[in-house]
């Protein structure tokens, strides 16, 4: 069984971005309950290899809908608190404009928390290309060179090819060739890029971003189709932390009346075929699922997905 953690914050159900100490408190009661551990920091240590450690972000949409600063600051934080240094935590995207449209500022220095995109200066993709079934790409040298492993931090939303745009989606980010990625909505594309030494290699934790959820119209922002959900999902199975989003998007479609995404000629197959290829659970009945509600004092109860 693969264990994915939903966490939600009856603060979150307004329309005000969440502070930093709410996202740390969701990070917190998630990741002790995603290891078993008692405290934050021993589950990072036992989630992460030491070394430095990647985030990539989704920034696609600048401030509107990206994964917030906020929570990055957060996970940061709590990874500084287990030992890390700062500048051993790396923020990046495909490039630095995307961050900076997001809210992140950009360092590439030897001091501080570092946050550039591939396309800073001495950075680019790798000299050669990584291979899974039909798809062959270069790679980020972020991914691939400067960072020991990596912490996937996607923005859970629907997609007007795949479907779904979670973390599978989010590291089409990290190649030179995305566009050529898109036939047959994603699949199986999707699930080969996530396959793909280093991407497979040094991807050991999923942390996405659901406190607002967009099921129409993505991966843009289209303010008529988000709603507040107000959590944050969290597994060390990408597919499974995919499979969790996907419910919670169709649900949502469901409560929206809209047909799901299969009706809609947008099924996210690539979940399935990722499944098939090793990468992860996406057959819900071998996810153990876990929904917890924070309340504004960060005391915690048992929860519905929706």
């Amino acid at each position: 069984m693969s264990r994915v953690v939903v966490v939600k914050h009856e603060g979150a159900i307004s329309g005000e971005p969440l502070p930093v100490g709410s996202y740390m408190n969701m990070l917190k009661e998630a990741l002790t309950v995603l290891t078993g551990e008692t405290e934050e920091s021993a589950s990072l240590r036992k989630l992460l290899p030491r070394g430095t450690v990647g985030m990539k972000t989704n920034c696609l949409t600048g401030k509107l809908n990206s994964t917030p600063v906020a929570l990055v600051d957060a996970l940061s934080t709590i990874l500084e608190g287990a030992g890390w240094d700062a500048n051993n935590i790396v923020v990046w995207e495909r490039t630095n404009r995307e961050l900076q449209k997001a809210g992140f500022k950009l360092n590439a220095s030897s001091f501080g928390r570092r946050c550039l995109g591939t396309d800073a200066n001495g950075v680019g993709y790798s000299a050669r290309f990584y291979s899974a079934g039909e798809s062959s790409s270069l790679v980020s040298r972020i991914l691939e060179e400067v960072v020991a492993v990596n912490i996937n931090m996607p923005v859970l939303k629907d997609h007007s090819i795949a479907g779904l745009s979670g973390g599978l989606k989010n590291m089409f980010g990290a190649i030179n060739n995305p566009n050529k990625y898109h036939d047959n909505n994603c699949d199986p594309h999707a699930a080969e890029v996530s396959m793909m030494d280093p991407v497979r290699s040094k991807n050991r934790l999923t942390v996405m971003d659901a406190v607002q959820v967009q099921f129409q119209n993505g991966p843009g922002y289209d303010q008529r189709f988000l709603v507040r959900y107000g959590g944050i999902i969290l597994s060390d199975d990408p597919v499974a932390a995919d499979r969790i989003g996907l419910e919670i998007v169709e649900r949502l479609r469901n409560k929206g009346g809209l047909p799901n995404l299969a009706e809609a000629g947008r099924p996210a197959t690539y979940l399935r075929t990722a499944e098939k290829l090793g990468l992860g659970v996406a057959t819900m009945s071998d996810i153990d699922l876990k929904v917890l509600v924070l309340n504004n004092k960060g005391r915690a109860r048992p929860g519905e997905l929706l």
